[in-house]
C-alpha cells in the first residue's frame, strides 16, 4: 500500500467535500499536526489551488477557512449568501 503525501491527501479530502475546511478541523481528519497542515494549506494558498478567507464570530478569534480554488471559481457568486455560523453557504 503507497502512502499519500500530505499535499495529496489534503487535496483529496478537500475534493472529496467541498465545504470550507479550518485547519483544526482539516488536521483532525488526517490524523496528523495542526501545524503541518497549516503550513500545507499557505502553500496551496500560495499557488493558487486553495482560496482562503477569515471567519469571525462574536466573542470567538478569527479563523481562516480554506476552500479548493477551481471549485470556487465554478460556483456562481449570486448563490452565495451570508450565514451566522460559516459566513458564506450555497443559497438553497
Amino acid at each position: 500500500m503507497t502512502t499519500l503525501s500530505l499535499r495529496e491527501s489534503v487535496l483529496e479530502v478537500m475534493t472529496s467535500n467541498p465545504t470550507a475546511w479550518r485547519i483544526k478541523a482539516l488536521a483532525a481528519k488526517l490524523g496528523v499536526g495542526a501545524k503541518l497542515v497549516e503550513l500545507e494549506l499557505s502553500r496551496l494558498n500560495a499557488e493558487g489551488k486553495l482560496v482562503s478567507c477569515t471567519v469571525s464570530a462574536p466573542g470567538r478569534l478569527p479563523q481562516e477557512e480554506y476552500r479548493i480554488a477551481a471549485i470556487e471559481q465554478k460556483a456562481n457568486p449570486h448563490h452565495f449568501v451570508i450565514s451566522r455560523k460559516t459566513n458564506v453557504r450555497l443559497r438553497g
